[in-house]
């Protein structure tokens, strides 16, 4: 049984490099490990790689991922970058969060990566672009709002 994603420690900085932290994060998430979703981290900072799977097509006419996986991999990128970024001893929770659908997400893997904008003490704002064969090519991007536990009992 893998552990809860509670009792893992703040971790370092976006910018730091720990590839297994992030990953770690990840697998501590049941509907992250149901996805497949990988954690990696370079100079530009922390992605996630949701590799393509054909159960996650929603529309086979297409054929094209459903939207609620791109919603999923956004919301879950967010938490993480702000889970890394933050002095929190628990997960952080989604207050609110804007998806744009700019264009159909094809039949192959999708990455998205997350930049901190805002971090105060009790809330975060995170800005998550999602892409497929190019960087500049956005298919998806979203802003999450969420509520930091600064405390163990916040929870």
């Amino acid at each position: 049984m893998s552990q809860r994603i509670d009792s893992l420690q703040p971790g370092p900085d976006l910018r730091e490099g720990n590839n297994e932290y992030w990953q770690t994060l990840l697998e501590r998430i049941p509907y992250a490990r149901h996805l497949g979703l990988q954690a990696q981290q370079d100079s530009s900072g922390v992605w996630v790689h949701l590799p393509y799977q054909k159960s996650l097509i929603g529309n086979f006419m297409l054929p094209a991922l459903h939207g609620g996986v791109l919603g999923a991999l956004i919301e879950i990128t967010a938490r993480i970058a702000a889970h890394g970024k933050g002095a929190q001893a628990s997960y952080p929770r989604i207050l609110d969060s804007n998806i744009n659908y700019l264009r159909s997400a094809q039949a192959r893997s999708t990455f998205a990566s997350a930049e901190v904008v805002r971090q105060g003490r009790r809330t975060s704002l995170v800005q998550v672009n999602c892409w497929q064969r190019e960087r500049s090519v956005l298919i998806a991007s979203g802003r999450v709002q969420l509520l930091l536990a600064t405390t163990a009992g916040n929870q």
